[in-house]
């Protein structure tokens, strides 16, 4: 068991709850048995009671921004300047970078998506334009090499095997269509595909 002594130069610490939980337990077993050191500790209390009553606190209206504004006005180094104004950039931003590369993302996505089709336009560009008027002119050839046979050759009765083309038919530029209304036949003529 501590002795008085002891006891006394932990009082000060046990007020202000700064011991071990054992010494505090130690301690506060010794002052329920011995009441003159209960008293110096009432004494420790009254004390810091006026103490703390006749000290005046501080105002402290104005003393954060004060120490703020001080530390603004200290020189820093220029790494330190640049992170933080990289730092507020960064935080005005905020969502401005997310949504631009949510937008990069959807454009890789489409890019990957659509280049097939995109060369598959890209082979018929300048390409398109020439087999066009390639169609064109073998639809033509090939009507009038009809034409011509149909006009040697005088028009047969119904039972013949030999068509009579009265009109040539086509909105689309490679296929040529012949028709013979009077024997219900058509006849659709494609050119040769790569």
């Amino acid at each position: 068991m501590a002795e008085c002594g002891e006891i006394g130069m932990m009082l000060g610490a046990f007020e202000d709850s700064e011991l071990e939980p054992n010494e505090m337990q130690e301690v506060a077993f010794h002052l329920a048995r011995c009441e003159s050191c209960a008293g110096i500790l009432a004494d420790y209390s009254t004390l810091g009671r006026d103490l703390r009553s006749i000290a005046a606190e501080p105002s402290l209206a104005g003393f954060s921004s004060a120490v703020i504004a001080r530390v603004d006005r200290l020189p820093q180094p220029v790494l330190t300047r640049i992170a933080r104004y990289l730092r507020r950039q960064a935080d005005s931003v905020g969502s401005g970078f997310a949504w631009g590369g949510a937008a990069a993302a959807i454009a890789l996505v489409t890019i990957i998506l659509m280049t097939p089709y995109a060369e598959q336009f890209a082979n018929r560009g300048p390409h398109s334009t020439t087999s066009i008027a390639q169609a064109e002119h073998e639809a033509a050839m090939a009507a009038n090499q009809v034409a011509e046979a149909t006009a040697s050759e005088p028009t047969m009765a119904d039972n013949d095997s030999h068509a009579d083309i009265s009109r040539l038919e086509s909105e689309n530029h490679s296929v040529a269509v012949w028709s013979e209304p009077r024997r219900d036949t058509t006849v659709i003529w494609l050119p040769d595909q790569p």
